[in-house]
């Protein structure tokens, strides 16, 4: 119910960067790794390249990415944020968290901290199911 609930407000914020799902994914991809080659961005992603080249060709046409040629190897693009996409994608973040702040300034200090213990759990529960899930895959 309160992830529905905060991703109802999200979407409508969403909404007004007006991009698509490939393209935040992109951008956040080129936030963490940037700069990139073109199919790099593309098996990260698990896209087709064309795909991936139809998306970066949005981000680029909107300022928000640019290409460059690898100083090494001229036949290669590299891709990277422009301060734009990098705005972009710091409001893109800031998103959920001023959601959540939101719903944090109507709770009393005890319930917060009851929250954090829930999510801490939630934390320590997904860290043993990756544990196993890691360990499923090894005996394979």
């Amino acid at each position: 119910f309160i992830n529905r609930q905060t991703q109802l407000h999200r979407l409508d914020a969403w909404e007004e960067l007006g991009m698509t799902i490939p393209q935040l994914r992109t951008l956040v991809l080129l936030e963490q790794m940037e700069p990139m080659r073109m199919g790099s961005i593309s098996t990260h992603l698990d896209r087709a390249l064309s795909a991936t080249t139809t998306v970066v060709d949005r981000l680029v046409e909107k300022g928000l990415v640019a290409r460059s040629s690898d100083p090494d190897d001229r036949r290669v693009v590299l891709c990277e944020l422009t301060e734009l996409g990098q705005s972009t994608i710091d409001r893109f973040w800031r998103i959920g968290t001023d959601c959540i702040e939101m719903i944090m300034n109507v709770l009393e200090p005890e319930q917060i901290e009851t929250v954090l213990s829930g999510l801490e759990l939630l934390l320590q529960a997904e860290r043993e199911l990756g544990k196993r899930t890691d360990s499923d895959s090894s005996e394979s």
